[in-house]
């Protein structure tokens, strides 16, 4: 109906949907360019249109012989000039075939009538101003050519209106919304250019909350404005060169691949940013940057975003300075998240999880003290998933926790199988901080052990993620709980770390595990040898049971038993078995 209309015809009436919504102030601004329409070209009356494609919305109203209301635009006297969303001017409407069987007309209420479309920029009609007088009218060329004027200028008006959705509050820049309008802008004209979508990360939103945590939201938002200038200035934006505001501390830019490369390479010089947020504090701002390259008529603006996205968390993941999109390492990407919405089904799904039990052999004798519970995932199509990959998909997650718990029900449901079968050795679980964190769960944990008519001794703690366990009031209290609880903790990992003397001081501990790079070279190496030697001393004259794990071969064992070490674990007494061969060990031992 409109030529105004491009090929996005959608998107052009949703903006005509959000200006025909009542807005009592904004239409009274409307009011103030009918008023001064109608006082340039001495007349009586005077209102404002908006148009849906199908009606009229009148937005304000001076000296109308009409009702303000929504009429349809076939009877509107405007309806003449839609297709070429032209002015209007009739001095005699009386004399106009176009007008004299117009109702208002034929009444006598409108003699004279004057109508100018309100144009966006790129020439979308988004409504009219129009003038009227019961008398007719013959204006001067200059009365007219300021009436078009005034309706140019409430054109820009309702223009800028329904953009301020489009503009980042904070920084005053076009925000993401303007950015996906403009690449659909591009599809539209159907340009084949290639072009480069560039996003920025400044900041890491975490530490962004940390300081607003302490300093104020406004001391950081006012960081945040400060690097959008910045950012401009370091890299030698031309004037014409739109930054975009992408998210809280991400921006974007938006150009023709081949004028792109120059940016791309200052974007992987740009220097640390020293950002003082108060007197006192100064920050180091890193920058990172993705890019991808695309035709605008080839790809949508969501599937464009999400791969500028995607080489963004690559450069960060990989902390270097610019990635631009790898289609390789982007299905990659997907690969682990369609598998990570695999893993939290086969959580739901019987069959596909199991676990398996890797025996914790006594020094002394050799006889099985307990054993270690491993998660296995034999996935319905890609087949055995190895655990690293398991813990790794699911570890920044939320699924950690329902892993855990799915672990847990899991072994003392074979744990209460054991024990009728005679076989009274404890289960060790790997719990991690996310799991001890949550307030409770050590009486959560006595609950379901004792439903299960177990004991705490039954079942132990294998406490991994040591460091980040410190760093938790929740966590520490919680082991302190399953410690009194009758539970046996053990710390994962001993020797791995760099703060393993503080676990032992502030932990309530009764087995040590030491890790397998700690054990590796004691047959062949004397400063190994040396250390273990010692470590081990030093924990048993602390009251710890001491559980070296990895251990490959008799050797290694045989030394371990001389330097004191009660037991262990690795595959030279046992690789991860099922419960049915754990079960068989103990009849041939019988």
């Amino acid at each position: 109906m409109f030529t105004g209309l491009n090929k996005n015809e959608e998107k052009k009436l949703a903006t005509l949907e959000q200006l025909r919504i009542e807005d009592k102030t904004k239409d009274q601004a409307l009011g103030d360019f009918a008023e001064l329409a109608r006082k340039v070209m001495s007349v009586s009356g005077a209102f404002v249109t908006v148009f849906d494609g199908q009606y009229q919305h009148v937005k304000f109203a001076i000296n109308a012989p009409f009702p303000l209301e929504s009429m349809p635009i076939t009877e509107t006297m405007y309806q003449h000039a839609v297709d070429t969303d032209s002015p209007v001017i009739c001095p005699d409407t009386r004399a106009d075939t176009q007008f004299s069987n117009h109702r208002l007309v034929k009444e006598g209420a409108i003699g004279f009538y004057a109508a100018a479309p309100l144009k966006t920029r790129d020439g979308f009609v988004l409504g009219s101003l129009c003038v009227i007088d019961k008398h007719p009218f013959m204006p001067s060329q200059d009365r007219i050519d300021n009436f078009l004027h005034i309706a140019n200028l409430a054109g820009v008006y309702l223009e800028a209106r329904n953009s301020i959705g489009f503009i980042d509050a904070l920084t005053n820049l076009p925000n993401r919304r303007q950015l996906l309008r403009d690449i659909e802008k591009l599809a539209e004209k159907n340009v084949n250019d290639s072009y480069s979508l560039i996003i920025f990360d400044c900041i890491d939103m975490p530490q962004a909350y940390e300081l607003s945590r302490y300093l104020g939201l406004f001391a950081v938002e006012k960081m945040l404005k400060d690097f959008s200038s910045l950012l401009r200035l370091r890299l030698n934006l031309k004037k014409e060169t739109v930054l975009y505001t992408f998210a809280p501390g991400r921006y974007a830019v938006l150009l023709k691949s081949r004028n792109a490369e120059n940016l791309i390479q200052k974007a992987g010089a740009l220097p640390p940013t020293q950002s003082k947020i108060t007197t006192d504090i100064d920050i180091t701002l890193n920058t990172h940057a993705g890019y991808v390259s695309f035709k605008p008529t080839a790809a949508s603006p969501a599937e464009i975003f999400r791969q500028a996205i995607s080489a963004l968390h690559e450069a960060i993941k990989r902390d270097i300075p610019v990635q631009k999109f790898d289609i390789e390492l982007d299905k990659r990407r997907n690969d682990e998240f369609r598998l990570l919405y695999d893993l939290s089904e086969a959580i739901k799904t019987e069959g596909q999880l199991y676990l398996v039990y890797q025996p914790k052999v006594s020094l002394s004798d050799g006889h099985i003290e307990g054993v270690e519970a491993l998660l296995r995932w034999q996935h319905p199509s890609k087949g055995n998933i190895p655990p690293t990959t398991v813990v790794a998909l699911a570890e920044k997650t939320s699924l950690i926790s329902a892993i855990t718990h799915w672990v847990i029900t899991t072994a003392l449901s074979q744990l209460k199988e054991w024990r009728k079968a005679g076989i009274g050795i404890p289960i060790s679980v790997n719990v991690t901080v996310r799991d001890l964190s949550k307030a409770g769960f050590a009486d959560r944990l006595e609950e379901q052990i004792l439903a299960s008519g177990l004991t705490t001794a039954d079942l132990r703690i294998e406490c991994l993620e040591t460091e980040k366990v410190l760093e938790s009031d929740i966590a520490l209290n919680e082991l302190d709980v399953l410690k009194l609880r009758g539970f046996k903790i053990l710390l994962d990992d001993f020797g791995a770390g760099y703060s393993n003397i503080n676990y032992l001081r502030r932990i309530p501990l009764d087995i040590v595990k030491l890790d397998r790079s700690l054990i590796s070279l004691i047959t062949t190496d004397t400063g190994s040898r040396i250390i273990v030697r010692n470590i081990i001393v030093m924990l048993k004259e602390l009251d710890y049971l001491v559980l070296a794990e990895g251990v490959e071969d008799e050797e290694t064992a045989l030394m371990l038993k001389t330097f004191g070490c009660d037991e262990a674990q690795g595959y030279f007494f046992s690789k991860p078995v099922s419960a049915k061969q754990i079960a068989a060990m103990f009849s041939v031992h019988e």
